[in-house]
């Protein structure tokens, strides 16, 4: 799957700075679920999803409903829109929506939300603080999207902000299959289906400043680092017992920055950037360095990595999945990097020369027993 996009163009005029809408971004796309698939999603107890309604008879025209979903029929034949998040995890042909994007850090990519839309559904006009790409699929959607502008925002029924329908529109386009539309965080958007439509929404993390500090306190804390503590300044100001003094905030402030610039908030940080949105499946026997070579000569057999883990790297030799630092001496540094690499299954005749070495054995026996990576064989054919 090929996104057409000039990458370098796209970074430096589009990328956080301004939307844009690239057409046939690709071509000859095909689904990659149906809409009963999705709707079958939608029952499972595990998924996250919800319908929007519009046009209802509460006060505001608007309904959320949260799933797991028992049925559709009462929802009607339009004026609704069912939305399932982590799609990708659940489905691997969705997941292979995330390799086009793999120019941006793996660590940025959140997840891919599909939608399914009766005629005339949608969520109304609203602002997400993530970046977006939007992606076509069956059907025709028309969007309108605005840059950055000044907002008045409501909430006209639980668990759904919208922003007035009058703003100033950059992009006022009908999508068709495979069109691609990305939208900046902090840009207003409205898509109203004009039938029956599938849309893939490839969605980025970005964390805000208190869940950032937040985080790393609490991982901090659970791990017993970063545990230097306040210490007065130097001063013969006699102020009175109630004043904060300018020192004290100053002291308090680079005791922070001296944490955050420390070598343990980097491990912490790559930790927590490695973590799957979803518990990873662990094997139920733990894979032994020692069973790999056997395992690596099996005919028909691949290595796959799990949806939704993060294999990352931390200055050039330090490896992280699932909020655990992986132990890679340098003979096993190149096995690292091809893991990193791997999007969806690769046979294990591929990884042979690479993991040749006890170290990057292990390597790959680590990864298997914290659920990132699994070995399986492909019947043959009878």
């Amino acid at each position: 799957m090929t996104l057409n996009l000039d990458i370098k163009e796209f970074l430096a005029n589009s990328w956080q700075k301004k939307p844009c809408l690239i057409k046939q971004g690709f071509t000859a796309f095909s689904d990659l679920i149906s809409p009963e698939i999705l709707a079958g999603l939608a029952m499972e107890e595990g998924a996250d999803s919800r319908i929007v309604q519009t046009n209802t008879d509460t006060e505001s025209g608007w309904l959320v409903t949260h799933g797991p979903f028992e049925e559709y029929d009462s929802f009607g034949e339009s004026d609704w829109t069912l939305l399932v998040q982590s799609v990708n995890e659940w489905v691997p042909e969705v997941g292979e929506l995330l390799q086009p994007f793999r120019f941006l850090p793996d660590w940025r990519l959140d997840d891919v939300m599909v939608s399914f839309s009766c005629e005339n559904g949608g969520v109304g006009p609203h602002v997400d603080q993530y970046d977006v790409f939007i992606i076509q699929g069956a059907g025709k959607r028309r969007w309108r999207v605005g840059e950055r502008q000044a907002l008045q925002q409501s909430q006209p029924t639980e668990d759904l902000c919208l922003v007035n329908n009058d703003f100033s529109v950059l992009i006022d386009e009908e999508l068709e299959s495979g069109d691609v539309l990305y939208i900046p965080a902090g840009c207003p958007h409205d898509g109203i289906a004009l039938e029956p439509s599938l849309n893939y929404s490839v969605g980025f993390r970005a964390p805000s400043q208190a869940e950032l500090l937040w985080q790393l306190g609490d991982s901090a804390m659970a791990n017993d680092v970063l545990t230097k503590r306040y210490t007065d300044p130097d001063s013969s100001d006699l102020s009175p017992s109630y004043d904060i003094t300018a020192p004290q905030l100053d002291a308090m402030k680079s005791l922070l920055i001296e944490a955050i610039q420390s070598d343990d908030a980097n491990d912490i940080i790559a930790r927590l950037l490695s973590q799957s949105k979803r518990p990873l499946v662990e094997p139920e026997l733990p894979v032994t360095a020692e069973q790999i070579p056997a395992m690596l000569e099996q005919s028909n057999a691949f290595i796959e990595r799990a949806p939704g883990a993060r294999l990352l790297r931390l200055d050039n030799d330090s490896f992280y999945l699932n909020g655990e630092r992986l132990d890679v001496p340098e003979p096993a540094q190149q096995a690292a990097i091809q893991l990193a690499e791997m999007h969806g299954s690769c046979g294990v005749s591929e990884l042979n020369e690479t993991f040749l070495t006890a170290e990057s054995q292990a390597l790959l026996a680590d990864v298997i027993n914290l659920g990132g990576y699994y070995f399986f064989v492909e019947e043959a054919p009878e």
